[in-house]
């Protein structure tokens, strides 16, 4: 009787640590940094203002998608959900959205530079 309860209490503690396991494995990498060094690395900017507010400044080698444009979630979906992007706009309301949605489709490192663009201008 011992040796079956004992089986049956193992067996139990090696299946929640399974499930543990795979729930760390979906957690999804999402920062919020005010100060990032964009030098060097493969870093994939991604900026979600407008077209005219991109072409009035951005940051270097940054790729622009506009959230408020109809194609957004199109474009977005043609991206590698397995690489790291940084995700800015304006001041860091848009970007808070288009990383909501990214989230949603997929995503898995996603760094949010919640103070936007006016903050590296600074």
């Amino acid at each position: 009787m011992k040796t079956m309860v004992f089986i049956i209490s193992f067996m139990l503690m090696i299946s929640s640590c399974k499930s543990q396991n795979e729930e760390v494995g979906e957690i999804k990498s999402i920062n919020d940094v005010t100060n990032v060094d964009f030098t060097g690395g493969e870093n994939i900017l991604l900026d979600v203002r407008t077209p005219e507010e991109f072409n009035a400044g951005n940051l270097p080698n940054s790729i622009n998608i506009n959230l408020n444009s109809t194609d957004f979630d199109s474009q977005i979906k043609e991206l590698d959900t397995s690489k790291t992007y940084y995700v800015y706009c304006k001041s860091g309301n848009r970007s808070t959205k288009a990383v909501q949605k990214m989230e949603e489709m997929g995503f898995k490192h996603i760094v949010h530079l919640n103070d936007g663009y006016d903050n590296y201008k600074k």
